[in-house]
C-alpha cells in the first residue's frame, strides 16, 4: 500500500518541481495532476525525445483537466482543494490567483498543507525574477566553483535545480503532513530553489562569514587538497581504452591510504614509480608543505598514472577498486546505468503501465525492509482520470488522514519535537540527515572519534582561514543543532554504549562500509531487539547489497558510478564533472523523503524499519528524465557546455573582473522570442531583433556560436551585477553566476533570512546555512552550533544513560571516550 496510504496530494506543478509529487506518490499517496485542456507544458519537454521529462517525473499520478479560467472549474478546484491533505504548487502564487489564498485555504480547508515551490522564494527582491534552471544554479552558489581549465562556470547538462527544489519540498511536506495528521493544523511550506541550492557548494558559500579568504586549495596560496574528492583540483578525469576513469590523487590523514593502495597496484602491475616519486600520501601534506616535493614532482606522478590508465578499461579499473579498495572507477553514462547489474541486483527499477505505455523507470529511491513503496501507473495521458478522481475525491467520504489526536497549537516547536535521533554518520551525506532532522526538533547525539578524524573537519572554509579540527565551517553547518559524543567504537565498552543509546533512540543513522556495522554486532536485526519499532538508516556510496556493495569512495565517486562526472563539459573536450561530491548533496534529500515515509509507517503500525540508502542511487533517480529519454528511444545524454535544447541563447558570459570577490560571469537565457528581441536590442543588435529567422528558436539555435560571441564581446566590458539589473528589469532571465561574496550581500536570501548566526563556544559565533525549507506554524530551525569534540560526553552519558561520574572518569581513563 505504501506508507502515505490514504494521503492525497493535488499537484499543480510544472518542470522539475513534478518531482516533489512524484516522490510522494511513490511512498503511496494519490497524487493528482491539474492539468488545462491543453495538457501541462511539461509534456512536451526532453531532454532528448520530447515527453520524457513528464514520463519521469508524472509516473505514478493521475491526471484531471480543469479549465481554470472558468467559474465552474475554480470551484472544482476548490472542491478538491477542501479534500486533499496536500497541496503542490510550483509557479509562484497561482492558487491565490485562482481565489485560494492563505485565507481562503484555511477556511476550506485547516488541515491542509499548502506547499508552494518558486525560484527564489514568494517574497523578497527577486521573489518576481524572470528564472530558468541556469538562473537558479547561478543565483545558488554552485555554478561558479564548477569552472573548467578555462576558467569558464559549466552547468550540469541537466536541468537539476528544481529537482533539488522538489525533493526538499516533498520532504517539508512530509514534516507539515505528520503535523497535521497528529493535531489538524495545516500550514504553509516554502521552497526557494535558490536556497536549496547552496548546499551543493559544500560549504563553500559560508567563507566569507568564517574569514576564509582563500578556501580552495591550489599552489600559490599553498592550500592543500586533503578531501577524498578532490573539490579542489578539477583534475581527476583520465582517459581509458573505452572511455574516462575518475580517480583523485587524494592525500592526507583521510584519504591518503587509498592513494598509497593504487600505487601497490601499479607497481604489481608492472608500472612502478620511480624510487624518488614513491611517497607515503598519507603525510604528504607535510612533505609538500616544507618543499621536500614540488609541483614538478606531481605532474611526473601524473603523467605515470595516465600511462597506466591508458592501459585500462572501465571494467577493469572498478574490479581493482572492488578488490583493493581504491578510489577509482569507470565514468558511467545513462547507457551503462541502463544496464547496470548492481542496479537491477539491488532492485531500483519499477516496471509501470501496460501495453505500449508499458514503462522501465528509476523506482525505490532507499531500499526499505517493510512497505514502504506503491509503484501503479505510467505517467496518464491528458484527463485519463478526471471522472473517476471526481467521483472518489468528492463523494463526501473524508480521508483517511484526516484523523487526529487535538488541535493544540505547535508553533513552539518542531514537527519533530521529541524525535530522538542517534547519528552515527560522518563527512557529508549522513551528517545533513541528522542536521534536517535537528532542524524540525528532534534531539540528535552524534558520534565521532578523535581516532579517525570526520573527513568534514579537515575541509575549508576553515574559522579565520586556520585549518583545524574544529574550525571547519562545512563541519558546522552539516552538524549544526546536535550532541556531540566522542566515542571510540574499535573497543567493547564503546560499542556496547552504542548499543545502549540505540535502546534511547527512535532513529539511528550509520554511513560506515557495508557490513562494518554487523562485524560490531551493531546491525539492525541485533540493535532491533526488544526495540520492533526501530528505524535505522545506513548510507553508503553504493548500498548493503549488490556486487558492487563493497566499493569504496567518496562523492566524486559516486557522481561518477550514476553518470554525472560525464555531463559537465564542453564537447570534444575533457568533461570536468560537477563540484565537489555531488551525490553527497543527492543522498540526504532521498534518505529523509524516504526516512519520514517509514516514520509514518511506524506511527501507523507501530513497527519500524531498515532504509538501506546508496548516494549513487540517488544521483541516478535524479537523472530520471534523461534515462526515461534512453530507455524509450536509446538516446545518450552527453555534455553541451552551456546550451539547452530548449532555449537560445543559454550561456554564461565573462564580464569585467572585480577585485572584491564578486562575480565576473552573468548566466542569460533567452525563452521567447520577446525577450530575443529585448536582448539584441540590449546589445545594440536592432539587426538581430528584426531579423525573422532568429525569431525562431530553431533559428538562434542555427547561429548560436555567432551569437554567444557578440555577447560575450558586449558583456566583458560591463559588471555582472549590472547587467543582471538591467535584464531583469526587462523581464530576461539572468544572474550573477554568484560567488560567496555575492551569496553574502545577496538581498534576496538575507531577506529569507537563510544565512543563521549562532553562538560557538570557542569562535564567539559562526554562520551556517539555514533550513532548505520553511513551515508557517511549526517552523524548522538552527537550534545551536555544531558540538565540540566530546562536548556533550557527560551530559549524554549521564542522561541518557545514567552513568555515575566515577563510571565516565573511568571511560575517559581507558580511552572509550576520546
Amino acid at each position: 500500500m505504501g506508507s502515505l496510504d490514504g494521503c492525497r496530494v493535488l499537484d499543480l506543478c510544472e518542470g522539475g518541481a513534478l518531482l516533489a509529487g512524484r516522490m510522494l506518490a511513490d511512498l503511496g499517496a494519490d497524487v493528482v495532476v491539474v492539468e488545462p485542456a491543453e495538457g501541462s507544458p511539461t509534456r512536451h519537454l526532453g531532454p532528448g525525445p520530447a515527453g520524457s521529462t513528464w514520463a519521469a517525473l508524472a509516473a505514478n499520478k493521475r491526471s484531471v483537466v480543469l479549465d481554470l479560467e472558468s467559474t465552474h472549474g475554480r470551484e472544482r478546484l476548490a472542491n478538491l482543494v477542501a479534500v486533499a491533505d496536500i497541496v503542490v504548487e510550483s509557479s509562484g502564487n497561482q492558487l491565490s490567483s485562482f481565489g485560494l489564498g492563505p485565507a481562503e485555504l484555511s477556511a476550506v480547508n485547516p488541515r491542509l498543507v499548502h506547499v508552494a515551490i518558486s525560484p527564489f522564494g514568494s517574497s523578497g527582491p527577486k521573489a518576481d525574477y524572470a528564472s530558468t534552471d541556469l538562473i537558479v544554479w547561478a543565483a545558488g552558489g554552485a555554478l561558479d566553483l564548477n569552472r573548467d581549465n578555462s576558467d569558464q562556470p559549466l552547468r550540469i547538462s541537466s536541468d537539476q535545480a528544481f529537482l533539488h527544489a522538489g525533493a526538499d519540498a516533498a520532504c517539508g511536506a512530509l514534516a507539515a503532513f505528520d503535523v497535521a495528521e497528529r493535531t489538524g493544523l495545516g500550514q504553509r511550506v516554502e521552497v526557494s530553489a535558490q536556497a536549496s541550492l547552496t548546499i551543493c557548494t559544500l560549504g563553500r558559500i559560508l567563507a566569507p562569514y568564517a574569514g576564509d579568504d582563500n578556501p580552495d586549495p591550489d599552489a600559490v596560496h599553498g592550500k592543500i587538497d586533503q578531501s577524498g574528492s578532490g573539490t579542489g583540483t578539477r583534475r581527476s578525469k583520465w582517459p581509458c581504452v573505452d572511455g574516462l576513469i575518475e580517480f583523485h590523487l587524494a592525500m592526507g590523514a583521510a584519504a591518503g591510504h587509498f592513494t598509497n593502495r593504487f600505487f601497490t597496484w601499479m607497481a604489481e602491475a608492472d608500472a612502478p614509480l620511480p624510487k624518488h616519486l614513491d611517497w607515503d600520501w598519507l603525510v604528504l601534506p607535510a612533505m609538500l608543505e616544507r618543499g621536500e616535493i614540488t609541483q614538478s614532482d606531481l605532474e611526473k606522478v601524473r603523467d605515470r598514472v595516465g600511462e597506466f590508465f591508458q592501459t585500462k578499461t572501465k571494467a577493469q579499473v572498478t574490479a581493482a577498486a572492488m578488490e583493493r579498495r581504491l578510489l577509482c572507477v569507470g565514468i558511467s553514462d545513462v547507457a551503462d546505468l541502463a544496464a547496470s547489474p548492481q542496479l537491477a541486483e539491488r532492485g531500483f527499477w519499477c516496471e509501470v503501465g501496460d501495453g505500449d505505455r508499458r514503462q522501465r523507470l528509476p523506482g525505490r529511491f532507499a531500499c526499505a525492509s517493510g512497505e514502504l513503496y506503491s509503484f501503479r501507473r505510467a505517467a496518464p495521458e491528458l484527463g485519463e482520470h478526471t471522472s473517476e478522481v471526481l467521483s472518489e475525491w468528492l463523494s463526501g467520504s473524508c480521508p483517511a488522514s484526516a484523523h487526529h489526536e487535538s488541535h493544540r497549537r505547535t508553533d513552539t516547536i518542531g514537527p519533530l519535537d521529541g524525535l530522538r535521533v542517534l547519528d552515527l554518520s560522518w563527512v557529508v551525506a549522513g551528517p545533513v540527515v541528522g542536521r534536517t532532522l535537528a532542524d524540525l526538533g528532534a534531539t540528535v547525539i552524534r558520534v565521532e572519534s578523535r581516532k579517525k578524524v570526520d573527513t568534514a573537519r579537515l575541509m575549508p572554509p576553515f574559522q579565520g582561514g586556520t585549518p583545524g579540527v574544529e574550525n571547519s565551517a562545512l563541519y558546522e553547518t552539516c552538524n549544526a543543532g546536535k550532541l556531540g559524543l566522542s566515542l571510540d567504537l574499535s573497543t567493547a565498552e564503546g560499542r556496547e554504549l552504542v548499543r545502549r543509546l540505540s535502546r534511547w533512540a527512535d532513529v539511528v543513522v550509520e554511513s560506515f562500509a557495508p557490513g562494518q556495522m554487523a562485524r560490531w554486532g551493531l546491525d539492525y536485526d541485533s540493535l532491533r531487539e526488544g526495540h520492533e519499532d526501530l528505524v535505522m538508516v545506513s548510507s553508503s556510496l553504493m548500498g548493503q547489497s549488490g556486487s558492487l556493495s563493497g566499493l569504496a569512495g567518496f562523492g566524486n565517486i559516486g557522481a561518477a558510478m550514476s553518470g554525472y562526472q560525464q555531463l559537465v563539459g564542453v564537447p570534444g573536450e575533457l568533461p570536468i564533472g560537477p563540484f565537489g561530491p555531488y551525490t553527497d548533496f543527492l543522498g540526504p534529500r532521498v534518505t529523509l523523503i524516504a526516512l519520514l515515509g517509514a516514520l509514518r509507517a511506524r506511527r501507523t503500525t507501530g513497527r519500524g524499519c531498515y532504509l538501506d540508502v546508496a548516494q549513487a542511487e540517488a544521483g541516478v533517480y535524479f537523472l530520471g528524465p534523461e534515462l526515461a529519454a534512453h530507455l524509450a528511444t536509446g538516446h545518450v545524454a552527453r555534455p553541451h557546455g552551456n546550451r539547452h535544447d530548449a532555449f537560445a541563447p543559454h550561456g554564461v558570459y565573462r564580464c569585467r573582473a572585480t577585485d572584491d570577490g564578486c562575480a565576473d560571469h552573468l548566466a542569460l537565457t533567452v525563452r521567447t522570442t520577446s525577450e530575443w528581441q529585448t536582448l539584441a536590442r540590449a546589445i545594440g543588435r536592432t539587426d538581430w531583433a528584426e531579423d525573422p529567422a532568429l525569431s525562431t528558436l530553431a533559428g538562434r539555435r542555427a547561429r548560436e556560436d555567432e551569437i554567444d560571441a557578440t555577447i560575450s564581446a558586449w558583456t566583458a566590458s560591463r559588471r555582472a551585477q549590472d547587467l543582471e539589473n538591467l535584464f531583469q528589469r526587462s523581464g530576461v532571465p539572468a544572474h550573477v553566476a554568484s560567488t560567496a561574496v555575492d551569496a553574502m550581500n545577496d538581498a534576496q536570501l538575507a531577506a529569507r533570512g537563510h544565512f543563521t548566526s549562532v553562538d560557538h563556544p570557542l569562535h564567539g559565533s559562526v554562520t551556517v546555512e539555514g533550513p532548505r525549507f520553511s513551515l508557517s506554524a511549526t517552523p524548522a530551525r538552527v537550534r545551536g552550533s555544531a558540538p565540540r569534540y566530546g562536548e556533550h560526553n557527560h551530559e549524554i552519558l549521564r542522561q541518557n544513560l545514567g552513568l555515575t561520574s566515577d563510571e565516565i572518569a573511568e571511560l575517559e581513563r581507558t580511552g572509550v571516550l576520546t
